[in-house]
């Protein structure tokens, strides 16, 4: 995953297997050559002047066979009210995302939004954000996606929720997942005790690979 230009790249097993073990000693030697060509071009391997072990990457859990019925239910399920007030200020916050969005180049969109959510998950005096609050934040944010002229996903919605918390001075957890099998990405909040906001229980099928807090770098 590119999060500089929101770019997916998957391989093969034996691929996989290959990337496990180049991590694993710092070193592309032992990488076919069209992978570690196409690595390299893609900017996801750079290279050193000597071995430079990284994080493996992480195996997602794979789910059971549902053919798609869990994750995409037919129909719409209407979203619980929200203060009127603070759906303008989901409103406000979610401008703020498709702002940053188009201020640059297209391809570093989903690079600019992770350094803003970065940016207000780390500035400033903030308390944990209760359950509810951290609800409120969410519902707003999705329903002000309603009245959105610009492309309104799970990034988002996330993305303003994020901000909506920060305004308020409440604190959260933004993550970012994927699960397997067909590969699926997604984007959602979460309290700080761990515990994702306003999602079903299929979000315990996609598997964090980024945390805002956390560790985290889009150059």
């Amino acid at each position: 995953m590119n999060y500089r230009n929101g770019q997916v790249s998957t391989l093969p097993a034996s691929a996989g297997a290959a990337l496990r073990q180049a991590a694993r000693f710092g070193s592309g030697q032992h990488l076919p050559e069209r992978l570690l060509t196409s690595l390299l071009d893609g900017g996801l391997l750079v290279e050193s002047d000597r071995p430079r072990p990284w994080r493996a990457a992480r195996e997602a859990r794979a789910p059971k066979s549902s053919w798609g019925g869990d994750e995409f239910r037919a129909g719409l399920s209407p979203l619980p009210p929200v203060p009127r007030t603070r759906l303008l200020a989901a409103a406000a916050a979610l401008a703020a995302v498709h702002a940053v969005k188009a201020a640059g180049p297209k391809q570093e969109a989903m690079g600019r939004v992770l350094k803003l959510v970065h940016s207000a998950s780390t500035t400033g005096r903030r308390r944990p954000a209760t359950a509810s609050e951290a609800e409120q934040a969410v519902h707003a944010s999705r329903s002000a996606g309603w009245y959105s002229p610009g492309r309104t996903n799970c990034l988002e919605e996330s993305a303003a929720a994020m901000l909506l918390l920060h305004l308020t001075g409440k604190a959260a957890v933004w993550r970012h997942g994927v699960a397997p099998d067909p590969i699926r990405l997604h984007a959602w909040i979460e309290t700080l005790d761990g515990t994702p906001v306003a999602e079903p229980a299929s979000v315990g099928l996609y598997t964090a690979i980024l945390s805002i807090p956390g560790a985290f770098h889009v150059t």
